[in-house]
């Protein structure tokens, strides 16, 4: 492992000809990812090409997003209203959900393209035509047509909603990095560290983006389950949307995704690192909203996998019914051509178990018997 702290800060210094971002609690995160890296030496030649990028990348739109409200302060001036998240476990329905609002024109989604890209924001109107998201998308034909099956667990169109995990990873407090590689400390530390500063950076550059293409903001993040408390402080006047379904299941299909993606940067997978660290952090996805929902019941809303499956269009007719939002012909229609365009196991079956894994239903249940008292959604 070679990567040095201030080889990134220079290369997204020289990437971009900018300062350093405005505030430096991007640096604590950075550090700590470093030092790991470096201990565990576990990072093949490819993942450590791939995370010099990316930390490269992130520090770097940082910068630009920083530099872009120097310019444009008045931008700050207009708030984020009202916003909707949509939260839980990994492998619950999150995606399914966030592409299915992202069909109703009324709803204004976070792009893939666009979280890498958040400053300068796209001109009115070309959100799928700015030059940007034109090359992501020439990647993505390119990707698909090499080899569909890398996407049997998970894919993103460029001009699709993402997470914005993306967005938080730019202060360097994103639970991306934790999936990615072997990084004991920052798996400890980021699950109770002060995230105000990723989720109000998180906020800035929501309110780049919808300064020149505005709208009620649809946002999907499982992990902002881990930080519900930090999002209604940062969105005091927030919906969450919390999808649920059996975690055991989620769990196993969340393990498999998740050790997929690390065969592509890690020499060794580290499955110990992944058993120790994993079933802790799943279970906070779930105990963490419980808590919040006790607190504030009119605020989150309840949406089951099984539902959202046997019948997404109604799925989202009840959503909209708790949101107050008026269902039109034209989100209805949307939403029937997505699912139309993108069937279950598109790119192929996704198996998966538990026992694959070496885990147990018995072995987990302690971490899951809370929620399950809350929410009887296992099997």
């Amino acid at each position: 492992m070679t990567i040095t702290f201030d080889e990134i800060v220079n290369a997204a210094r020289e990437a971009t000809g900018l300062p350093d971002p405005d505030q430096d609690t991007w640096q604590d995160g950075l550090g700590i990812l470093l030092r790991d890296h470096a201990k565990a030496g576990l990072l093949s030649e490819r993942g450590e090409g791939i995370i010099r990028r990316r930390y490269t990348n992130a520090l770097a739109t940082r910068m630009q997003v920083d530099d872009y409200l120097r310019r444009h302060p008045e931008v700050l001036e207009t708030p984020v209203k009202r916003p909707v998240f949509i939260l839980g476990l990994v492998r619950t329905g999150t995606t399914m959900t966030s592409y299915l609002m992202d069909a109703d024109p009324a709803n204004r989604s976070l792009l893939r393209w666009e979280a890498y890209n958040a400053a300068p924001p796209a001109a009115p109107g070309a959100l799928t035509t700015d030059e940007r998201c034109q090359a992501e998308l020439a990647i993505d034909k390119k990707m698909l047509s090499e080899n569909p099956q890398m996407f049997t667990t998970h894919f993103e169109s460029a001009d699709g909603p993402t997470e914005c995990v993306h967005l938080l990873a730019q202060d360097f407090r994103s639970m991306m990095y934790a999936a990615l590689s072997t990084v004991p400390v920052f798996s400890d530390w980021i699950l109770d560290c002060d995230m105000s500063s990723a989720y109000e950076h998180r906020k800035r550059a929501l309110q780049i983006l919808q300064s020149t293409n505005p709208g009620r903001w649809v946002l999907k993040m499982p992990s902002d389950s881990l930080f519900i408390e930090t999002l209604f402080k940062t969105f005091p006047d927030a919906k969450v949307i919390w999808t649920h379904r059996d975690p055991y299941k989620a769990f196993a299909s969340s393990f498999s995704m998740r050790g997929k993606s690390r065969h592509i940067f890690n020499k060794d997978m580290d499955q110990p690192f992944m058993r120790c660290k994993w079933p802790k952090q799943l279970a906070l996805h779930v105990t963490r909203p419980l808590q919040m929902q006790q607190q504030r019941p009119n605020d989150i809303y309840n949406l089951y996998y099984d539902d959202l499956m046997a019948d997404p269009v109604n799925a989202m007719k009840n959503i909209y019914a708790w949101l107050g939002d008026e269902w039109t012909n034209q989100a209805e229609a949307g939403m029937q051509q997505w699912l139309q365009d993108n069937p279950q196991n598109r790119f192929g079956s996704h198996d998966y178990s538990l026992e694959e894994w070496g885990f147990s239903r018995q072995e987990l249940e302690p971490y899951f018997a809370e929620y399950l008292a809350a929410h009887p959604v296992a099997k």
